[in-house]
């Protein structure tokens, strides 16, 4: 019941929450271009993906535009990063031109992209309460393209051998980043069955292997894991597991923290805490929600003992001391024998 209340929040950015707050509004279209000037033996495809990549950036920020200005008719202030996560979660592509240019002897490629920003279907104070999930699905989409940048700059200075090789990687990894950030972004907005039916494809894909191919495994898991398909989600999160992969690249460590999870809604509080516990390592002891659901499974999984109640125990004597009550005893009971005594003689 949790996961599909949290599921209906995030379908309120693609769908209408009740009456807009405001006069309704035609949804914001966005164009946004990208640039990339090739060098000698550039790749058109690597030239065109990182021209795209350029074009989603810049419409990302135009979005935020609409969303902070939006966000000020409806007297909420956002912060920076707000701005972005939500920018990120709302804006979609409508529709994609590349074009090849020659100028002066000199290859460019640019992409253009038809974006929408439709305010009317965004619930803020919905959206905020759960920016928690926003941002960590949006912390993984710019790691992975700060990722192709660091390669593509590796891939600008390499000559020979060395440029065709880290060009056929940059290739891969291209492809495969477009398809794993459109599939975070339907997460974000709540449409996990489109995300699901793109990653079912390139798991089928025999040439996706190692850790592109253990985080298609944790994506579809997490899209699982907000329809409240928990058994399909744990399968995943095991084959991810389970799939060489490299969690400095690819963020697949967080398999543990859904893993727990799930088994804390089960109950099963020993495996939860185990898995969170990999989880809180694997963050580096950073994320909060992970160190709160972790310290709530190892209370359940290992309760304090009950402290024993103390026996009595009966005071022990000083050796050393004289026991007067015997003492007073004995002297009694010799009294009494005397005078027994006395009376035998007498009589």
């Amino acid at each position: 019941m949790r996961r599909m209340l949290m599921g209906a929040v995030l379908w309120a950015v693609c769908c209408l929450v009740g009456l807009p707050a405001i006069g309704a509004a035609a949804p914001q279209i966005i164009t946004a271009s990208g640039v990339y000037i090739m060098g000698e033996n550039d790749s058109p495809k690597i030239a065109k993906d990182a021209a795209r990549q350029e074009a989603m950036r810049s419409a990302t920020e135009k979005a935020g535009v609409y969303v902070e200005s939006y966000s000020r008719s409806q007297n909420m202030e956002l912060s920076a990063d707000d701005v972005k996560i939500i920018s990120g979660a709302v804006l979609k592509v409508m529709q994609e031109k590349a074009e090849p240019t020659l100028t002066a002897g000199v290859w460019k490629y640019t992409v253009t992209l038809t974006c929408e920003v439709d305010t009317d279907k965004i619930d803020l104070k919905n959206l905020l309460e759960n920016r928690n999930k926003l941002e960590k699905l949006q912390q993984e989409r710019d790691a992975l393209k700060k990722q192709n940048e660091e390669l593509l700059e590796k891939y600008k200075q390499a000559k020979g051998q060395e440029k065709k090789k880290i060009g056929t990687e940059l290739e891969n990894q291209y492809s495969l980043q477009d398809v794993f950030d459109r599939c975070a972004r339907y997460i974000q907005q709540g449409e996990q069955r489109r995300a699901i039916a793109e990653l079912d494809k390139v798991i089928a894909d025999s040439k996706v292997t190692d850790s592109p191919l253990a985080y298609a495994y944790y994506l579809r898991g997490r899209a699982y894991y907000e329809r409240n398909l928990d058994n399909q989600a744990l399968n995943d999160f095991s084959a991810a597991e389970s799939t060489p992969h490299n969690d400095k690249i690819y963020p697949v460590w967080r398999t543990y923290y859904y893993q727990g999870l799930i088994y804390s809604d089960r109950e099963q509080w020993e495996m939860a805490y185990g898995k969170l516990a990999r989880a809180w390592d694997a963050s580096g002891h950073q994320d909060r929600d992970i160190e709160a659901a972790m310290l709530r499974a190892k209370r359940h999984a290992y309760p304090p003992a009950a402290e024993e109640p103390r026996k009595k125990q009966t005071p022990q004597r000083n050796s050393r001391e004289f026991d007067w009550e015997k003492v007073v005893s004995d002297v009694l009971i010799s009294i009494l024998k005397d005078q027994a005594a006395k009376q035998s003689i007498y009589s």
